[in-house]
């Protein structure tokens, strides 16, 4: 489901990896749309690249819970942030239980709806 706002992404993606769906998650981004990488900060751009890193990360987490804590938006170019909480399993089996803080820069399509441009998890 597409964003009808920018205040409605950082809930998409968390229903995204809470019902494991790589797509959905996809489909929120801009086709030359950036993920920024943590630990190192590596960005990939465009969707192949950005399905190739989000790969393992829907593989390991199991819930996710994200909160927007604050929303900018000057005309069809918006920036939010949120808290995030992701649980599950590292590869090895042993618990995965992360936090951060992360900015979303998204912009308006000509159909209203809202597809990230920018997602850096740990930009906040």
């Amino acid at each position: 489901m597409p964003a009808q706002r920018p205040e409605d992404i950082p809930g998409l993606i968390a229903e995204a990896f809470n019902t494991n769906d790589q797509q959905a998650m996809l489909d929120l981004y801009e086709p030359d749309g950036i993920l920024v990488q943590p630990p190192d900060g590596a960005q990939e751009i465009g969707l192949e690249a950005v399905s190739k890193a989000l790969t393992p990360m829907f593989a390991a987490i199991k819930s996710a819970e994200i909160t927007m804590t604050s929303a900018l938006r000057a005309g069809d170019i918006a920036m939010t942030h949120a808290d995030w909480h992701l649980v599950g399993t590292h590869e090895d089996g042993k618990p995965l239980d992360l936090r951060g803080k992360g900015t979303v820069v998204s912009r308006q399509q000509p159909d209203g709806t809202w597809r990230i441009v920018f997602d850096d998890p740990v930009g906040a």
